[in-house]
């Protein structure tokens, strides 16, 4: 049966796109190796970059000896979960239990036989898990920010916020926007002059509801979706930008300012215990220039 859930796709074409097992097998031989740093990062090299950071301590005290209910909100690889859970035994938690969250099922089966301790994978909308509210000690997001359209984003920020238990640990990986306009072989169209190109009514769906090209082709018959490949399109002002990529889907990848994301967190009852950020570039031809966060969060109110 065709999948109804808004904003399926074919999660396949996107992980192969970024070159996940690719970086992974590099990341396992070369470590954090500069050719492994200008590439998209799997889970396995944030946790790297995570457990270097002054906030794991932090995350150490604050997890020691227990057991966890952990929730992860997007899935990039099936390797992830497995890598974040073993980031937290070595930071001294007990059993952890995982609930993985995505809207690609063909991934699932890797990720419950992967060894984690207990696993329930659920095909579900990240903006509405159904899991019980603050009922749970850490979440992950991990580029989940990157692969939906903002106003989206921002939703599961709640949604996140919301399943937390107060003190909670939201751990967020992200790329944002500021070293886009260094990345060759891209072009930047400012939101003035995507006004002009596509109109408002295509911006409003590219930043809320419209995941790939094949969707924007679903939902504008008229629109030569194929000129919009690869461009660096602004679609909110002050640097919210979206990139469809070159997979056949061509799904998309949108980048917003660090403050953006900041705003976002403190709205929703999030204080930033540590942020750790790093330029390089990405799996795709011609790369995208970027700077990643690793951002660890607490929640403060309820």
């Amino acid at each position: 049966m065709e999948n109804k859930i808004k904003g399926f796709s074919d999660g396949h074409q996107f992980r192969k796109a970024n070159r996940y097992n690719e970086t992974g097998k590099l990341f396992k031989k070369k470590g954090l190796s500069r050719e492994v740093e200008n590439r998209t990062p799997t889970v396995g090299v944030n946790v790297a970059h995570l457990e270097k950071m002054e906030a794991a301590e932090s995350l150490r005290n604050n997890i020691h000896g227990r057991d966890l209910s952990v929730t992860i909100l997007g899935i990039s690889s099936a390797d992830g979960p497995k890598d974040f859970q073993d980031l937290l035994k070595r930071l001294g938690s007990g059993r952890v239990k995982t609930t993985a969250i995505d809207l690609s099922d063909g991934i699932f089966e890797k990720i419950e036989n992967s060894g984690l301790d207990e696993v329930d994978c659920l095909l579900q909308d990240a903006r509405e898990t159904g899991i019980e509210t603050s009922s749970q000690d850490i979440n992950l997001r991990d580029h989940i920010g990157n692969c939906c359209p903002p106003v989206i984003d921002r939703q599961i920020d709640e949604e996140a916020s919301r399943i937390l238990a107060p003190g909670g640990i939201s751990i967020v990986n992200i790329t944002t926007s500021d070293f886009l306009e260094e990345s060759k072989g891209r072009r930047m169209v400012n939101i003035e002059d995507m006004r002009k190109v596509v109109g408002d009514e295509v911006i409003t769906a590219l930043k809320s509801n419209v995941y790939d090209l094949k969707e924007l082709h679903e939902a504008f018959p008229e629109l030569d979706v194929e000129a919009l490949r690869g461009l660096i399109m602004e679609i909110e002002p002050d640097r919210s930008f979206v990139v469809f990529a070159e997979d056949e889907q061509g799904h998309g990848e949108w980048f917003r300012t660090i403050e953006d994301h900041q705003k976002t967190w403190t709205e929703h009852g999030f204080e930033i215990v540590g942020m750790a950020s790093r330029k390089g570039e990405d799996s795709h031809e011609p790369p995208l220039v970027c700077n990643r966060h690793n951002v660890v969060l607490r929640k403060v109110t309820s």
